[in-house]
């Protein structure tokens, strides 16, 4: 008898403290959106990922780092101290990506609104074109400035001749001075196109950024469950997200 009243004592004082333990070892993680079906990726010491609404209920302590996407919206970013301890739940709202917004930066650097909407070929190819169209005016500038000087040197040289009135020399001269002249007046011509392209590049980007800025994509929720094509482009698909 003296051994069972022993276990029931020990018994007695350890289920209580396993019970307390597991009571307070509850911790987990709610991430909601609007709208849901967001991509949620949590990054620490361990790598989760799910879709809005997701419950993580692993046993998760210290800082994560927290992201939700979702097509045609800005990407939220947040980080979060998790406790094992306690329940925490976290509401976002997501902010809808619009197309002023990608004129915007499209009008500070090209091709930055259409890697911003989700079009990041589109983006690239406009920022090489803007960066090509600067090249070449640079390119274009120098060869002007070369044929104008050469112009202006045969231009000095041919006004001289002409104030000798050495009529012979002027003969010889004058030819020069034409070709001269059509080399500078060509190498302007060219700047100015220069000039334009990068211009029409410029406004076309932005134009491109506005009026053909990308619709979302369709999306439908029945009875809890929500369907809408994937967010991965190279493993086409859907998603199926169910509410909690």
């Amino acid at each position: 008898m003296t051994l069972i009243r022993i276990l029931t004592v020990v018994l007695g004082v350890l289920l209580p403290i396993m019970a307390v333990g597991q009571a307070t070892m509850t911790g987990d993680l709610t991430v909601r959106s609007i709208p849901e079906g967001a991509q949620v990726t949590l990054k620490g010491e361990a790598i989760l990922s799910g879709v809005t609404p997701v419950r993580f209920e692993h046993l998760l302590i210290g800082d994560y780092d927290l992201a939700l996407n979702l097509h045609g919206y800005e990407t939220y970013r947040s980080r979060v101290f998790l406790d094992p301890t306690k329940q925490m739940v976290v509401d976002v709202r997501l902010s809808p990506k619009t197309r002023f917004k990608a004129a915007a930066r499209s009008l500070f650097i090209p091709g930055w609104g259409q890697r911003y909407a989700g079009q990041k070929g589109k983006g690239y190819a406009y920022t090489l074109l803007a960066v090509g169209s600067v090249v070449a005016y640079l390119f274009a500038d120098a060869r002007f400035d070369n044929k104008r000087e050469e112009y202006n040197e045969i231009k000095h040289t041919y006004d001289s001749l002409a104030n000798g009135g050495n009529i012979a020399h002027l003969r010889e001269w004058r030819p020069l001075l034409e070709e001269a002249q059509e080399d500078a007046f060509e190498a302007e011509n060219i700047r100015r196109g220069t000039i334009g392209a990068a211009i029409g590049i410029w406004g076309l980007n932005v134009i491109d950024a506005i009026f053909f800025f990308p619709k979302r994509r369709a999306q439908f929720t029945v009875k809890g469950i929500t369907l809408q094509p994937s967010r991965r482009l190279d493993r086409p698909g859907i998603t199926l997200s169910l509410a909690l």
